[in-house]
């Protein structure tokens, strides 16, 4: 099997986004998105995202939101952001879910709704995303949204810090 450059990849997938495929139109977009293979260019990154999470594809759909929540080669605008996250969420996708969560406790991008928030957590920290891990065991230790416990605490900022989360490792050693 032969392996491909960062531009021959890019070269390959254009073809394939310009006949409207979804996963090449979000690879091309990553390419622009970070130089690989092409001259980095964020506007045409997010062009790229667009295509595809216009047809719903969850990773254009969450590479956009980020773009979207930076203003990175688009206007920063965090309520679209959040609508993004929230439609990749729906459909499965995991680091959505966990961004959906961040910004539904911080109020950014939607009114601040806590429960709401603690629920998209709880649900990527189940499925395994070390960020919500290390977040849902903050806010067990704190009390942020629900009651204190340190038990709950140290297992989840545990599983985050063995899937290499370095703040919940900090974390657990200051117990």
């Amino acid at each position: 099997m032969k392996a491909f450059t960062w531009k021959e990849a890019f070269e390959d997938a254009l073809e394939g986004a310009k006949l409207g495929k979804l996963p090449y139109q979000t690879f091309v977009g990553y390419c622009y998105d970070n130089g690989r293979g092409v001259r980095r260019d964020v506007q045409k990154a997010v062009s790229w995202y667009e295509k595809a999470a216009l047809n719903k594809y969850p990773d254009a759909m969450f590479n956009l939101a980020i773009m979207c929540a930076k203003g990175r080669g688009t206007q920063r605008n965090a309520s679209r952001a959040f609508e993004l996250y929230k439609e990749a969420a729906r459909k499965g996708h995991l680091q959505a879910e966990t961004n959906l969560a961040v910004m539904y406790l911080d109020g950014n991008g939607v009114s601040q709704d806590v429960a709401e928030g603690l629920r998209w957590l709880r649900k990527a920290a189940r499925r395994g995303d070390e960020k919500a891990q290390y977040n849902l065991g903050r806010a067990y230790l704190v009390g942020e949204g629900l009651r204190k416990n340190e038990s709950h605490a140290k297992s989840w900022l545990s599983r985050a810090a063995n899937a290499g989360n370095i703040k919940a490792r900090r974390l657990l050693k200051s117990l």
